[in-house]
C-alpha cells in the first residue's frame, strides 16, 4: 500500500482512539472541577507534591496518574492554561505523571506476559527495569523540584498566595442560577453543566486533535516512506559488539516495534536452545534501549506535543526519555557484570 495512505490509516485509528481517550478524559475532569470534587484528593497527594515543591494541583494529576497517564496529562495541562503551573511545574508534574505507570506495568504486562514466557528469573530482571525508571524519575521530579522550583512559587510570578490571602488568577466564578433571567450564573444542571464544560474546553480539545493527527501523520509518513529505516540497522551491529548471536536480530527487530511479540519471539528461539537465559535477557534490555526513543517518536511524542503544546510536550517527552534510556543501560550493565557470576 502507498506510504501516504498506510500514513493516513494508522493517523485516523490513533486520532479515533486516543480522542475520545482524551475527550472523556478532558471534559470529564471540566465537570469533576465544576462540581469541587478535586478538592478532596490534594491531601492524599501532597506529601510526594512537598518534596518536590510542587503546588497541590501536581498532586491531584499524580494520583489521577495511577488510573490514567491520558487523563493525568490533561488534568495538567488545564492547570496549566488556567495559570495554576508555570512551565517547571509543568514540566515537572508531567515526569511524576510518568511513574505510576512503571509499577502498574508489573501487574498489567510483565506478570501476565514476561512471566510466562521467559520465566521468574528473567521476569524478575525485566521488572527491576522498570521499577528502577520509576524511581529514577522519581528522584528527578525531587531534585528538579528542590533546584528550579521556589516553594513559594505561583504561575505567572504572583508571589504567594497563602502568604497575602490572594488567589492565582482564574475564571470569575458566578452564583448559581434560580431564575431563567440571571445572565451571570452558573447552570449546575446535568446538562447544564455539560454545555459548560464543552464551552470551557472545546478550542483546547480541538487544538489537541488537530496537532495529534498532524505530528502522528508525519511521523508515520517518516516511517512507511523508509527515512527512518537506518534505525533499524543499529540493530545487528549493536548485537554484534554486546557479543550476541545472530539469531537475537530477528526477535531484537521485532521487539523495538512490539515488546510482546519480540519477547514471545525470544521465547520461543530460547526453548529451541538457539540462545541462552542471559543472552536472552541482554538481546531484550538492548533492544529496550532502541525502542524507547523509536516508541517515544512514533506515539508519545504526538501526544505530548497535541497536550501540552510543541516546547513542553517536546521537554516532558525528551526527559523521560532519556531517564527511561539511562535506566535501560544500568541494568543492562549489571546484567552484564553481575548474571554470569551469580546466575
Amino acid at each position: 500500500m502507498d506510504p501516504l495512505l498506510l500514513s493516513l490509516e494508522y493517523t485516523v485509528k490513533l486520532v479515533l482512539r486516543m480522542g475520545s481517550i482524551m475527550f472523556i478524559s478532558l471534559f470529564g475532569i471540566e465537570l469533576a472541577m465544576q462540581m469541587g470534587m478535586m478538592k478532596y484528593l490534594k491531601p492524599i497527594g501532597r506529601p510526594v507534591s512537598r518534596l518536590a515543591n510542587l503546588p497541590p494541583e501536581s498532586a491531584v494529576s499524580f494520583l489521577a496518574a495511577v488510573g490514567s497517564m491520558i487523563a493525568a496529562h490533561t488534568m495538567a495541562a488545564r492547570f496549566y492554561a488556567d495559570k495554576k503551573l508555570d512551565t517547571h511545574q509543568l514540566v515537572a508534574t508531567g515526569v511524576l505523571n510518568t511513574v505510576p505507570f512503571h509499577f502498574k506495568e508489573t501487574l498489567t504486562f510483565q506478570i501476565p506476559v514476561v512471566l510466562p514466557l521467559l520465566g521468574p528469573r528473567l521476569c524478575a530482571i525485566y521488572i527491576a527495569a522498570f521499577w528502577l525508571a520509576g524511581i529514577v524519575k522519581l528522584i528527578f521530579v525531587i531534585v528538579y523540584g528542590r533546584l528550579c522550583i521556589r516553594p513559594d512559587s505561583l504561575a505567572g510570578g504572583a508571589g504567594t498566595a497563602e502568604a497575602d490571602g490572594s488567589r492565582a488568577p482564574g475564571p470569575p466564578v458566578y452564583p448559581e442560577c434560580d431564575n431563567n433571567n440571571d445572565t451571570k450564573c452558573v447552570d449546575t444542571s446535568p446538562v447544564g453543566r455539560l454545555h459548560n464544560a464543552w464551552i470551557a474546553k472545546k478550542q483546547m480539545f480541538i487544538r489537541m486533535i488537530v496537532l495529534l493527527a498532524g505530528v502522528t501523520f508525519l511521523v508515520q509518513l517518516l516511517i512507511h516512506s523508509g527515512i527512518m529505516a537506518t534505525f533499524e540497522h543499529l540493530v545487528l551491529p549493536f548485537t554484534l559488539w554486546l557479543g550476541l548471536p545472530p539469531s537475537v536480530v530477528g526477535p531484537v527487530s521485532t521487539y523495538i516495534f512490539s515488546p510482546t511479540v519480540g519477547i514471545t519471539y525470544m521465547s520461543n528461539i530460547m526453548h529451541q536452545a538457539q540462545v541462552t537465559s542471559f543472552e536472552a535477557i541482554v538481546a531484550l534490555l538492548a533492544g529496550s534501549i532502541l525502542m524507547i526513543p523509536m516508541t517515544r517518536l512514533r506515539r508519545t511524542l504526538p501526544r505530548y506535543i497535541s497536550i501540552f503544546g510543541l516546547k513542553n510536550g517536546s521537554m516532558i517527552c525528551g526527559t523521560t526519555t532519556a531517564l527511561s534510556m539511562m535506566t535501560r543501560i544500568l541494568v543492562l550493565l549489571a546484567v552484564l557484570a553481575l548474571y554470569p557470576i551469580y546466575f
